[in-house]
């Protein structure tokens, strides 16, 4: 049996990746650097939730936010519809960064 570590919201706590019914609760996603940083923090400081690294940031997040990682497919059932809706907004205004 493989023992699957927690990935929790280094502000609120909650689990982003909960084995528990997983449909529809997961807010596993990455972001541009640009935008991690402008949320203060290093490339592997963790893990947050959509609402705490809007918080963060001070605005919603957009699709241009994030990475054209697989992970970041909108229609992935495990998804949240809070982070499935992000990923489809358009973009507000260009993200600048050295990893795009």
């Amino acid at each position: 049996m493989s023992k699957r570590t927690r990935s929790p919201c280094l502000d609120c706590g909650v689990d982003t990746t909960p084995k528990a019914r997983p449909r529809g609760r997961w807010e596993h996603y990455m972001v541009h650097d640009a935008v991690w940083t402008a949320a203060g923090l290093a490339k592997d400081d963790g893990y947050l939730c959509v609402g705490c690294l809007e918080r963060r940031l001070g605005r919603q997040l957009v699709a241009r936010d994030f990475t054209a990682a697989r992970i970041n497919n909108p229609d992935h059932p495990f998804k949240t519809p809070r982070l499935a809706s992000r990923l489809r907004l358009p973009p507000s205004q260009p993200v600048e960064d050295a990893d795009a």
